[in-house]
């Protein structure tokens, strides 16, 4: 095991420790249906949704388009820097529950 996935790992399992209670009537997902397309050059924003809780966003699979970041808190942000459709998978982790939901979505990248 990497020494930055043996870091994520530990930081994932603290957080997930000290976390305060989650929703437990209802099961984990991810409400975003679709995300806008980027265009190079362009600042691009969109946020991911989640139902039933939620707290911490990440990448499962897949790649996020050049330019492009995903903040813990759902947040895509950054200026696309290459043309192209690029498909992923988010996963949402429930800090209350450990529940985890995944999605995949994509984000095409055209010229301006």
């Amino acid at each position: 095991m990497s020494l930055a996935r043996f870091a994520t790992g530990a930081l994932l399992a603290a957080l997930l420790a000290s976390a305060g209670p989650g929703c437990s009537d209802c099961d984990l997902e991810v409400s975003t249906a679709a995300l806008p397309d980027g265009l190079i050059g362009a600042s691009y924003k969109a946020n991911l949704g989640s139902r039933c809780g939620g707290g911490f966003w990440f990448i499962q699979a897949g790649t996020l388009p050049p330019g492009i970041g995903l903040q813990e808190d759902g947040d895509l942000r950054g200026t696309p820097t290459v043309l192209g459709l690029y498909p992923f998978t988010v996963g949402v982790i429930d800090y209350g529950t450990d529940e985890v939901a995944y999605k995949g979505l994509a984000i095409e990248v055209l010229e301006q």
